[in-house]
């Protein structure tokens, strides 16, 4: 099971912050298809929070995390990086840009979709 730590801007401007605990991987599928796709889709933030609270434990982060995404509602865009966590200073720290990943997925779904 892979850990991200999200941070999220609602479409009404609201950042929080989340872990998403299961199958976080973009090539996994499952927090692309089952959580962004859905939330991209949205455009009220009650409807985005309500989703987010379903899938996520709210406003925590895990040291344990291997990936943290920005999601901006408002703009519609994911960014993925690699999660670092200094235990001596206890401080969290983004890694290397990972979005390469998560836009790679996509553009294998949106094949799949054309071939349907």
């Amino acid at each position: 099971m892979t850990r991200s730590n999200l941070h999220i801007t609602l479409s009404n401007g609201e950042e929080i912050v989340c872990v998403a605990d299961s199958s976080s991987a973009p090539e996994q599928g499952y927090i692309v298809e089952e959580i962004f796709s859905q939330l991209l889709a949205l455009s009220n933030s009650k409807r985005e929070l309500s989703l987010i609270k379903k899938h996520c434990t709210m406003d925590e982060r895990r040291a344990n995390a291997s990936y943290r995404y920005y999601i901006n509602l408002i703009t519609k865009t994911v960014t993925m990086f690699e999660e670092n966590f200094n235990y001596r200073t206890e401080r969290f720290r983004k890694g290397k840009d990972l979005t390469a990943r998560y836009t790679s997925y996509l553009e294998i779904l949106n094949v799949q979709d054309h071939e349907k």
